[in-house]
């Protein structure tokens, strides 16, 4: 799997599917705020991260599917 660096958006557009990317890049692709992803993750409205050991991150194809849809 693929781990891009932090709110590497350029990164993004060029990631596989599976790549992580972690709430920096998230907040950045959203010009939403850490709190205001955690609220929609949590009422079902933006899609739930993975973690690895003590890494929380979200699968790039999961984000490209929120994006086309929203």
């Amino acid at each position: 799997m693929t781990k891009l660096p932090s709110a590497d958006l350029t990164a993004f557009q060029a990631a596989p599917d599976d790549a992580r990317v972690r709430i920096n890049t998230v907040t950045a692709l959203l010009s939403l705020s850490k709190n205001t992803i955690w609220r929609r993750v949590k009422s079902g409205q933006f899609p739930a991260p993975r973690k690895d050991g003590g890494a929380t991150f979200w699968r790039v194809g999961d984000v490209r599917r929120y994006l086309a849809g929203a």
